[in-house]
């Protein structure tokens, strides 16, 4: 028998994201699971809390059947909910602060039809004083970069700097660590701008992992691997944060998204 639990939420509720995550050129899908992944990731909605039926949102939301239960279905395969068969879904117990839905690190698993796992760790957010890509790309006043460290499955480490205008983004500059550790950026972002990320300038290149780097993927110095930049954009060309991730080599294949609204596999 499952153990009983309260809801998690009412449709109304979920029709108050809704209006939030409900953007042009959106699959409805997309944007029903968008507005329940922040609601988990927020804590406004509590682990292992049943959310409402599948019929109940049907008559109380402005969504297709169809619509509902593949928002729901995506939710449940990326591990963001859970469904029991006769009992309902369940709000997941993230196991060691999981990201929801990353966008630059979607390394395929074994059958190629979905993702491993990651778990970031901020380690460090600091205003940034040295002049680099990210000057050129944000043409801020001051930008802070947030560093991090993700660790892939249980199988390797990726060490990553992200570097913002704290004016466009302020809850990303003030926010403790353990708010914003495992969500999603890009969910932050929309919340601050009411605009998603969009394009997304990306470069791949084989470089000498910096010491720094090393250190974070646990890798010896002088170490060989692989760097992703992304210069990302919000509406058709305002510039909203720079990141660079270094990769140690790794048997995975990388999924790059076309653009921040892609959801993915």
């Amino acid at each position: 028998m499952a153990p009983a639990s309260s809801p998690a939420s009412t449709p109304q509720d979920l029709m108050r994201h809704l209006a939030r995550y409900a953007r042009p050129g959106v699959p409805k899908y997309v944007a029903m699971r968008d507005a329940i992944a922040h609601a988990i990731a927020s804590g406004e909605w509590s682990k292992s809390a049943r959310l409402p039926t599948e019929s109940e949102y049907a008559a109380a939301l402005p969504l297709s059947l169809g619509t509902i239960q593949r928002a729901l279905r995506s939710l449940a395969e990326e591990g963001i909910i859970t469904r029991r068969q006769g009992h309902g879904s369940f709000v997941a117990s993230q196991p060691g602060g999981q990201m929801l839905a990353p966008l630059h690190c979607r390394f395929l698993n074994d059958g190629g039809d979905g993702y491993l796992p990651v778990y970031p760790q901020i380690i460090d957010r600091y205003d940034e004083t040295r002049a680099g890509a990210w000057t050129r790309h944000l043409r801020a006043d001051r930008i802070v970069c947030i560093e991090r460290v993700f660790r892939i499955g249980n199988e390797f480490r990726v060490f990553g700097r992200f570097w913002f205008d704290p004016a466009r983004l302020p809850a990303l500059a003030t926010l403790p660590y353990r708010r914003i550790a495992s969500e999603n950026f890009k969910d932050i972002i929309w919340r601050e701008s009411h605009q998603s990320v969009g394009r997304l300038s990306r470069v791949l290149s084989s470089v000498t992992l910096p010491p720094e780097a090393c250190r974070a993927v646990l890798v010896g110095p002088r170490a060989r691997g692989t760097l992703l930049e992304v210069a990302a954009f919000v509406g058709r060309d305002g510039p909203i944060y720079y990141q660079e991730l270094y990769m140690p080599p790794n048997k995975r294949r990388l999924h790059l998204a076309p653009d921040g609204r892609d959801p993915g596999l």
